[in-house]
């Protein structure tokens, strides 16, 4: 990720959040191949690569994730200082090595300035972008298995084989289901045949019996 001036846009925007997981990827070669490590090492700054794994590690519980509040009082307590904030204000250009001010979607008026660092920025984008995918996966799995209960429901209350079989049919109900955070009971079943399939409850069924003549 190339950073052209000192303010750059943000991969993520507000609301991206990873405050829900317990690790992130740490790339040894390229922290020890840093300038940021030769640096601190050779100006005796040994303490600032602590406090800078903090930050890191603190970023990504931040919204956006990978970004940090430039706000010294809010920085002491990432970094470890609690309310030394004048401890933290004399470790601050070293272990904020690389941080910058950015641009972030989604910014209401008034939001202080953030700062990101384009590494830590690179693995946030990430690891936002895999747990999307497993949002997202879960969320499939989850309609599924609502389809089919939806589908055996109106099997078992008697609706004819051309609705429990229709996925028109199906998909309505269960999206109006899930849309009004309804349980997939018979009550609410025959009010989404009715809300969302335009098939009144009182339309004549086939009363379970396979075969039955009936239908709608």
């Amino acid at each position: 990720m190339d950073v052209l001036s000192e303010t750059w846009w943000y991969p993520l925007q507000y609301g991206d959040t990873l405050s829900n997981h317990e690790w992130i990827p740490l790339y040894i070669n390229r922290l020890m191949a840093s300038d940021f490590v030769a640096h601190a090492i050779a100006e005796g700054r040994r303490g600032d690569i602590g406090t800078a794994l903090l930050l890191w590690v603190g970023s990504f519980k931040e919204d956006p994730a990978g970004t940090l509040p430039d706000d010294d009082v809010r920085l002491a307590q990432i970094a470890g200082f609690g309310p030394d904030v004048a401890g933290w204000r004399a470790v601050r250009p070293g272990a904020l090595y690389g941080f910058v001010p950015v641009e972030i979607s989604g910014a209401a008026p008034g939001r202080k300035q953030r700062l990101a660092h384009p590494v830590i920025a690179e693995i946030a984008h990430d690891m936002h972008r895999r747990k999307r995918g497993r949002d997202q996966a879960r969320e499939a799995s989850r309609l599924s298995s609502l389809r089919n209960r939806v589908r055996i429901k109106l099997k078992a209350m008697g609706w004819p084989q051309s609705t429990w079989e229709s996925r028109t049919v199906v998909e309505a109900v269960s999206i109006f289901l899930d849309q009004a955070n309804l349980y997939c009971t018979d009550e609410n079943v025959s009010v989404a045949m009715q809300e969302a399939v335009g098939i009144p409850r009182e339309v004549p069924r086939i009363n379970g019996l396979r075969g039955s003549p009936g239908g709608v």
